[in-house]
Order: C-alpha cells, then sequence, then structure tokens
C-alpha cells in the first residue's frame, strides 16, 4: 500500500531557497501522482520529510527522510525565540538525500544526491537589453567590499518581487556574491548576468555544484558567461531530477 509523503518545512517565502525547494518536492511529489501533505499530519501510516535543519522526528512517521539543503549544523529554526543550530548527525534509519555534492558530508551516493531547480525559466529569462549596471549580494555571507561603489545592493525586499529582480538582473552586467552558495547565483546567469564570487569556497569546491562554473568567476577572475549553453543545462537539470526522482519514490515507499 502507498503511503502519503509528510513535508514538513517553513512557511514558503519567495526569497528562502531552501524553502523553496521543499515546496517544490511537495509540486513534484503531486506530478508524480503522489499523496503529498505540507504541515499537516493525518493520523495514518505516513512518510516524513524533514530539511536538515529539523530535530528528531516529530511527526513519529516510521520511515523518514533527511533532505540535506545544506551542511549540517550550519542553518537552523527558532525555538522559543531562541536559534538553534541543526544538527550534525542523523538516524541510522534515516534515508539521507543530499541536494548538492557541495553539501555531501554523509557520504550519499549518486542516486541519493538529489538538485532540484526551482526557478522560473520564464520569468529569469536573458531580455536583450542594455547593462549599464552591476549588483551585489551579501546574503549569508561577508561583505568585503570587492563590487563597484555604485553597485546595487540586492536585499530580501527586492528580492521578493520577482519580476522587479528578473528587470534589476537585466540591467545588470555583473552579480557580485559574498554568500557562500545562493540560488541568486543561478537567477543572475539565467538573465543574462555574469557572477563574481567571494563567498569563500574554493573553485574546486564550487565545481561540484550542479549548475556549474559558466559564468562564474571566483575572486579576480574573469570567466565568460554563455547564456545559451547556461540555460541548457540548468533545463537539462530538471530531467535528471525527474529521473532521480523516481529512485526516491520506489525506495522510500518500501520503507
Amino acid at each position: 500500500m502507498y503511503k502519503p509523503y509528510i513535508i514538513s518545512t517553513p512557511d514558503f517565502d519567495p526569497v528562502s531557497g531552501g524553502v523553496r525547494v521543499m515546496w517544490g518536492l511537495y509540486g513534484w511529489l503531486l506530478a508524480k501522482g503522489q499523496i503529498a501533505y505540507v504541515n499537516r499530519y493525518p493520523d495514518i501510516d505516513r512518510i516524513a520529510i524533514y530539511p536538515e535543519i529539523f530535530h528528531g522526528n516529530p511527526i513519529g512517521a516510521k520511515t523518514v527522510v533527511r533532505y540535506i539543503l545544506n551542511e549540517p549544523g550550519v542553518m537552523g529554526s527558532y525555538q522559543s525565540g531562541q536559534f538553534v543550530p541543526g544538527p550534525t548527525k542523523f538516524d541510522k534509519t534515516d534515508k539521507l538525500y543530499v541536494f548538492s555534492q557541495v553539501f555531501n558530508t554523509v557520504g550519499a551516493d549518486e542516486d541519493h544526491l538529489l538538485f532540484l531547480p526551482i526557478l522560473n525559466t520564464h520569468l529569469f529569462k536573458d531580455q536583450k537589453k542594455n547593462r549599464p549596471h552591476t549588483c551585489y549580494l551579501v546574503g549569508k555571507g561577508e561583505n568585503t567590499h570587492k563590487h563597484p561603489e555604485d553597485s546595487i545592493e540586492l536585499n530580501r525586499l527586492l528580492a521578493s518581487d520577482q519580476g522587479k529582480l528578473a528587470d534589476l538582473l537585466n540591467e545588470c552586467h555583473t552579480l557580485y556574491i559574498y554568500d557562500k552558495l545562493s540560488a541568486m547565483m543561478e537567477i543572475a546567469r539565467l538573465c543574462g548576468c555574469k557572477v563574481k564570487y567571494f563567498g569563500g569556497y574554493t573553485k574546486n569546491q564550487l565545481s561540484l555544484y550542479e549548475p556549474g562554473l559558466n559564468g562564474i568567476s571566483v575572486g579576480d577572475e574573469e570567466n565568460p558567461l554563455d547564456s545559451e549553453a547556461f540555460v541548457s543545462h540548468y533545463n537539462a537539470l530538471q530531467g535528471v531530477f525527474s529521473d532521480k526522482f523516481d529512485h526516491f519514490i520506489d525506495e522510500t515507499q518500501k520503507g
């Protein structure tokens, strides 16, 4: 008998990449014909899916999936007004899936690397505009002031208006990014904007990230952007995910 999936996640937030991935997972489960709920707990046998920021198994499910969206222990959640880091170790019976090879500290094999492209490629695209500006994103990183003084800062308020964000990135030739890893790197490149990265990962580490290095310059190097090739590669990641997700469903339904 097939069991429904219960996804535990913070409320939807268009600015949070991790939250969007969890809600995107919900959409894919429905698209694959599965019964799925978000933050609802029917009293039946079910499969719980938690991001890596959650401790334990509060749903009490017999089958537990951990979707590791960042380095375990780096991110966390607020409980009673206090920040609680996520766990660094998981129960041996948990089924572990990792969003990116960059975060694969648990030794997941290829079948358990599950990069989910969640960006709106109909909105985030190259509008073929003139690009007189630069912009920068600090995010969870440290601003080391590598960007030009007249660069436009990307903040949560601006990013919450996805149409305005797409228009701005189409007027910028380069995004300077200080966050260690952010979906904004893909959003910019889909919009035809190059990325200069100062987030702390080395080029070799960053090369493990599934969207690749096309258009990303690490430090002071210059790496041009081939927009058509990047869009094609990003779209192909959808097919890779779909195939792997079939394996995900088969494995998790077995309990």
